[in-house]
């Protein structure tokens, strides 16, 4: 006799085998608060080995009164499964059919002799063990009420592994709906981790903002002491130059009167010369004139002594006003290259200025930025504090998450 299986229309077949993706939940790492670590691996992973029942395999040749004695033997047993030789399963018979069938006045004569495979479900409801448990829980779920509480076929590379139950399925099915708990647990702690550690941070550049707008601030109050302490300075550096102009302007007027000085002291040189050439032509004729000339003689005497010493006071004098014109133009020369050593430190101490004008206008737009960032901050800071107070909230008022939370 052909395979069951291979018999069933397309339309007909239940045997669904889709390969499960892993869906381990990951644990909650630990927080640097201390934290105990949840492992909601260890508490909802789904593993389908663990809900197969191991149930009675009939052969084809099998008649119902065997199938029942199979079941009497085994009060725990839901069903009777028909396999092939490669223990493929074609067929499923529930304990209930099989005893309705057998409980009628005629029963034993019509049925305890025939095969099973003439009373069997050819086409149960077939799953891969490594199927997802979701939808095996949809293919249960989509059957007919006829066949609602039959058990479902669990295979491995089409080989029979065991059964499922209605019971098993539901089991399965709160199995599954704990480890989505225990995901949304997961998602919304861990949320509320971040938007801690992310209220944290705001908080942080906020504090970091204001520091640094205080700072600006100082920094604005310096630029303009030093600003104001450069204008200063170029005051004062104008009035000394104002002051060594003045001084350079007597200094010329000096050396003036010094050069007027020694023209002076050049003519009374070249009179004391004249008169000392009088008094020598004086004392000649004085000579001559004999006893009568001789006190003639000696005021020419004393008025050629008096010449002499008038030549040489000339020459002093002469001699110091060179020495006081030398002097004066090294004055001169020296205020010069002190006025324009002056002109230059002014156009520094300008510059000085003006560099602090713009340190003090970068410093405002700076201020400016740090301002909006704190505000900025500040908001965000509220945003992620009313969001880590409506995930408190959730937690709050799901009781499983409320457990699991006030466990940790």
């Amino acid at each position: 006799m052909p395979m069951l299986l291979e018999e069933r229309p397309e339309s007909q077949v239940n045997h669904l085998q889709i390969e499960n993706e892993s869906s381990v939940l990951p644990e909650l790492d630990r927080e640097q608060t201390g934290k105990p670590i949840v492992n909601f691996q260890k508490d909802y992973a789904v593993s389908l080995v663990e809900y197969c029942r191991q149930v009675p395999i009939a052969k084809i040749d099998t008649t119902c009164g065997e199938a029942a004695a199979m079941l009497n033997d085994g009060k725990e047993h839901p069903c009777i499964v028909l396999c092939d030789d490669q223990m493929r399963p074609t067929g499923l018979l529930m304990r209930d059919t099989l005893y309705r069938l057998l409980n009628g006045r005629f029963a034993a004569d019509l049925f305890y002799r025939k095969p099973i495979v003439k009373t069997v479900d050819a086409s149960p409801v077939i799953v891969d063990i490594h199927m997802e448990p979701a939808a095996i829980i949809d293919a249960a779920l989509r059957r007919d009420e006829d066949h609602f509480y039959d058990c479902l076929l669990v295979t491995e590379e089409e080989r029979l592994c065991g059964v499922l139950t209605i019971r098993d399925v539901m089991s399965l099915s709160q199995k599954l709906q704990q480890a989505a708990s225990a995901d949304r647990i997961r998602t919304v702690m861990e949320s509320g981790q971040e938007i801690s550690r992310i209220h944290s941070a705001v908080t942080k550049l906020v504090q970091a903002a204001n520091q640094t707008a205080q700072e600006a601030e100082q920094v604005i109050q310096l630029s303009n002491d030093g600003e104001g302490r450069l204008r200063q300075v170029e005051s004062s550096y104008s009035q000394v130059h104002e002051h060594m102009g003045t001084q350079r302007e007597h200094a010329c007027e000096m050396l003036e009167s010094i050069t007027t000085g020694a023209d002076m002291a050049r003519s009374i040189r070249t009179l004391a010369d004249q008169s000392e050439l009088l008094a020598l032509n004086a004392s000649i004729e004085a000579a001559h004139a004999g006893e009568y000339g001789r006190g003639f003689q000696i005021v020419a005497g004393e008025i050629r002594a008096l010449a002499k010493q008038t030549r040489e006071v000339a020459g002093n004098m002469s001699t110091l006003l060179q020495e006081i014109e030398s002097l004066t133009q090294q004055t001169v020369s020296l205020i010069q290259a002190s006025g324009t050593e002056i002109n230059d430190s002014a156009i520094h101490v300008q510059e000085g200025a003006a560099a602090f004008r713009k340190l003090n206008e970068g410093v405002n737009g700076l201020s400016s930025i740090v301002e909006n960032m704190a505000t900025e901050g500040g908001e965000a800071g509220r945003v992620a504090e009313n969001i880590q107070l409506k995930l408190k909230a959730m937690i709050a008022d799901d009781p499983e998450v409320g457990t699991n939370h006030a466990a940790q």
